[in-house]
């Protein structure tokens, strides 16, 4: 479709959004890796499969703080019947026993401790009585009892970490335990942010009237790294056709371009005409059936996806998590292409849609502690400018192209806008706590 007809007629095809991402996704390609040390890949994506390099633990040790035993003889040990201990030796966490347990002794052995010869059982102190020189035991145990023996937590070899994982603490501290000290991940994508729009003034002036501050550079740059992407702010540049043709060519340089602002069909509206003006334009797409953020132009230039965003704050956010997001994700080699968790709710009022389009609803979550469900309340003021709405709820509600709406108490399902899952699941681990 030519620029000008686009500007003259308005889109006379809007593609669907799972139109859109798979045409993205046949297009991207997993970046390079790079080696970095274990203990600063946290959020980082794995960029290969890691096998464990020795085995965890490494030799038998005990689990608890007690005693090395043989546990024949513990079997028949009660309370009113103590089988008796000789005490032969006390270690400490990082000593080796030089004695062997035999048949009627004990080693006095703190957690962590390495199990001494002849050994096959740790009983636990409470469940004896020192004497001095001998113990008591009031309960029998069985071989191997109390004591993580080698391997138990990964043997040599034992496949780890898949490749397309985020590494989050617990896997940092798996590799550090297999003494894998630094690891391949996918380099992060480098991203583009150009905001464009006469009327933009950068943040920190005082608005005259017709004047805004622009903002929509923050939220993308926010967005890029809580995805896994390098922001760089290119400025404002201003609706001058060779300006914006300029600064095309400048972010060429990264791995993605994100503009903001201009991207319908109005006379102002450049940036869909000058990326699709590129004589390295491959592919091209304005329009999609998706509310808000209907104006969003897709290009690749070369190997480059460009994102055209609308100007008003809430639009440019979920076209972002939509497309952008997902091409991060996609970059990245990451398994979960939407990393964001998503609960089930309750809706509390009726939402209409139009079929064949996407809506995205914000909506407030609350917890009904009576019926042990989350009750959805999408919030009113719903413009594509009201950056407030945004803030106030918790996550979207998706509403496919195929449904006309939900009904009031319709089971739907939310997506969580991040970081703020981690509060509701927090909020599910203390209502199971409680």
């Amino acid at each position: 479709m030519k620029s000008e007809d686009v500007k003259l007629k308005g889109f006379k095809i809007l593609k669907k959004v799972d139109e859109v991402r798979s045409i993205i996704a046949a297009k991207i390609e997993k970046n390079d890796e790079e080696l970095i040390s274990t203990e600063n890949a946290l959020g980082r994506i794995i960029a290969k499969d890691m096998y464990a390099q020795l085995d965890v633990p490494h030799f038998n040790r005990s689990a608890m703080d007690g005693y090395a035993v043989k546990a024949e003889d513990t079997f028949g040990a009660s309370i009113r019947n103590p089988k008796k201990l000789k005490i032969i030796d006390k270690i400490r966490i990082n000593e080796i026993s030089s004695k062997i347990v035999e048949n009627g002794t004990a080693i006095e052995i703190p957690t962590g401790a390495p199990i001494p010869e002849g050994a096959n059982a740790v009983i636990k102190l409470e469940d004896t009585k020192n004497y001095g020189d001998y113990i008591e035991v009031y309960f029998p145990i069985t071989p191997y009892k109390n004591i993580s023996k080698i391997g138990e937590d990964v043997k040599k070899g034992d496949l780890i970490i898949r490749s397309g994982s985020i590494i989050r603490p617990q896997e940092i501290t798996l590799l550090l335990a297999c003494n894998i000290l630094e690891i391949p991940v996918v380099k992060k994508p480098k991203v583009a942010i150009i905001t464009s729009g006469s009327e933009l003034i950068n943040v920190g002036s005082k608005p005259n009237i017709g004047q805004i501050i622009e903002t929509n550079s923050y939220s993308i740059a926010s967005l890029c790294k809580i995805y896994g992407g390098v922001p760089y702010r290119l400025g404002i540049v201003k609706d001058d056709y060779e300006s914006l043709k300029n600064i095309l060519e400048k972010a060429l340089n990264y791995d993605i371009v994100v503009f903001t602002g201009w991207s319908s069909v109005g006379e102002y509206d450049l940036i869909p005409q000058i990326v699709n003006e590129h004589p390295s334009c491959n592919l091209f797409i304005h329009g999609i059936a998706m509310r808000p953020g209907s104006p969003t132009a897709i290009a690749f230039i070369k190997n480059t996806p460009i994102f055209c965003l609308p100007g008003f704050p809430v639009a440019t956010m979920i076209s972002f998590e939509t497309f952008v997001g997902f091409t991060i994700r996609k970059m990245l080699g990451a398994n979960e292409l939407d990393p964001r968790p998503v609960v089930k709710a309750v809706l509390n009022r009726q939402i209409p849609s139009k079929l064949g389009r996407r809506d995205f609803v914000r909506v407030k979550l609350s917890f009904d502690s009576e019926k042990m469900i989350y009750i959805a309340e999408p919030i009113r003021s719903s413009g594509s400018g009201i950056i407030s709405s945004m803030v106030k709820a918790d996550g979207i509600l998706e509403i496919p192209e195929n449904l006309e709406g939900y009904e009031v108490n319709s089971e739907i399902l939310i997506k969580l806008f991040l970081p703020r899952w981690w509060l509701w699941i927090l909020k599910d681990i203390i209502k199971q706590l409680a």
